[in-house]
C-alpha cells in the first residue's frame, strides 16, 4: 500500500511546488516607487568668454517641499555668475567656495510638495578657460511637506567643451595676447558680430565698464546716478558707472554731466586707472615726456607715476600725446599691466 502511494505523493509535491512558484503572480502586486534621479542639461559647446547655462532637473520625485544641492565645477574654466530657481518660495543665496557650490530652496507655508518631474534651478557660468569643463552634483537633500529629510549621493556629472574666443579681427594684432587674456578673465567681451575692434576709440562708458569688472566692484540692481545726462548712460553700464563714482575712481564734469559717449583721452585714462589701483604719486612730480607741458595739471602726477612704474609708454619722439583718444586695445593692455603689478 505504501509503495502505491509514492507516485501520488510525488505528484502532489510537484503540484504544491508549482503553486508556490505561481503564487507571487496570483497575489496583488505592490509597486516599489523608483528612487529620485537627477540630470544636468547644458549646451554641447561654448566659446571662451561667453556664458553657459546649466539646468538641474529631477525625475521620480515625491512630495518635494524643500531641497539643497551641493555641486562641484571646474573653477579654472568656469566662473559662477548667478542661479535662478523657482519663483515662489524662498531661495537661499548661492554659496560658492572655490569649486564648490550650494543651492537651496524651500516653499513657504502649508503647501504640498512637488511630485513627478521637476526643474530645480538653472546656473549661469562665464567661461574663462578653454577645454572640457566638468560640473557634478555631489549630493542632494530633499525635505517633504512633513519636514522629513532624506539625503542622496547623486554622482551626476557632465562635461562642457569650451572653444577659443571668436574675435575675428585680432589675428596678428600687437595686443592680441593681452586681449585674449582679458576675455578669459571676464574683463572684456567682443561685439555681437564677433569682433573686438581694438583700434576703435573707447568711450567713457565702455572704459568704466571694463574698470568695474577689473576691480570686481559690487554692482547695485538699482544704481543711483545724479548726472544731468544720466538718461543717456545705457542700462547695461549704469551699475558700473554708479559703482565707479562711489569708489571715487571717476567723476563728472563741472556742469554735472558724465558724457558717456565721449571718447576718453590718454590723460583721463591714466588718471582714472592710477586712482582705481591706488598707484602712489608725488604731487610735485613732473613727467619726463617731451610734451609734458601739454599734459593737464591734474594728470601730471598720475602720468609720471605710471610711466616710472613701466605701466605706460610714450609714442614716437617721446610724446605722451595726452589729448589723443585712447583705443580699446590701449585700455586693455594698461589695465592688465596694472593687475599684474
Amino acid at each position: 500500500m505504501e509503495r502505491g502511494m509514492k507516485p501520488m505523493t510525488r505528484k502532489l509535491a510537484s503540484l504544491s511546488m508549482a503553486l508556490l512558484l505561481c503564487l507571487p503572480w496570483m497575489l496583488p502586486q505592490t509597486t516599489r516607487a523608483a528612487a529620485p534621479s537627477y540630470a544636468l542639461i547644458a549646451s554641447d559647446k561654448a566659446d571662451l568668454g561667453s556664458e553657459i547655462q546649466i539646468s538641474v532637473k529631477g525625475t521620480n520625485l515625491s512630495d518635494v517641499y524643500a531641497y539643497e544641492f551641493n555641486l562641484e565645477f571646474d573653477a579654472s574654466r568656469l566662473k559662477f555668475k548667478e542661479a535662478n530657481g523657482a519663483p515662489q518660495g524662498f531661495t537661499v543665496p548661492p554659496i560658492v567656495k572655490g569649486n564648490r557650490l550650494t543651492f537651496a530652496h524651500t516653499k513657504v507655508g502649508e503647501k504640498p510638495g512637488d511630485n513627478g518631474n521637476l526643474k530645480f534651478f538653472t546656473l549661469t557660468f562665464k567661461t574663462i578657460g578653454g577645454g572640457n569643463a566638468a560640473i557634478e552634483i555631489k549630493d542632494v537633500s530633499l525635505v517633504n511637506s512633513k519636514l522629513e529629510k532624506t539625503t542622496q549621493n547623486a554622482g551626476v556629472r557632465i562635461s562642457v567643451a569650451i572653444g577659443k574666443a571668436l574675435l575675428k579681427d585680432m589675428a596678428g594684432h600687437w595686443a592680441e595676447a593681452a586681449i585674449q587674456r582679458a576675455v578669459k578673465l571676464g574683463i572684456v567681451t567682443g561685439y555681437s558680430d564677433g569682433t573686438f575692434r581694438p583700434q576703435a576709440q573707447i568711450t567713457r562708458t565702455e572704459f568704466v565698464a571694463i574698470l568695474a569688472r577689473a576691480k570686481q566692484l559690487t554692482l547695485e540692481e538699482t544704481p543711483e546716478l545724479s548726472f544731468a545726462d544720466a538718461s543717456q548712460i545705457p542700462a547695461w553700464a549704469r551699475s558700473s558707472v554708479s559703482a565707479a563714482v562711489k569708489a571715487q575712481f571717476i567723476s563728472g564734469y563741472e556742469d554735472n554731466t558724465f558724457r558717456g559717449n565721449q571718447p576718453i583721452s590718454r590723460a583721463e585714462m591714466v588718471t582714472i586707472f592710477a586712482r582705481a589701483f591706488g598707484l602712489a604719486t608725488d604731487a610735485a612730480a613732473k613727467p619726463a615726456f617731451a610734451d609734458a607741458d601739454q599734459i593737464p595739471v591734474y594728470a601730471q602726477r598720475y602720468v609720471t607715476a605710471a610711466a616710472e612704474a613701466g605701466l605706460i609708454s610714450g609714442k614716437a619722439n617721446n610724446l605722451f600725446a595726452s589729448n589723443d583718444k585712447a583705443t580699446r586695445a590701449e585700455a586693455v593692455v594698461t589695465i592688465l599691466r596694472l593687475i599684474k603689478s
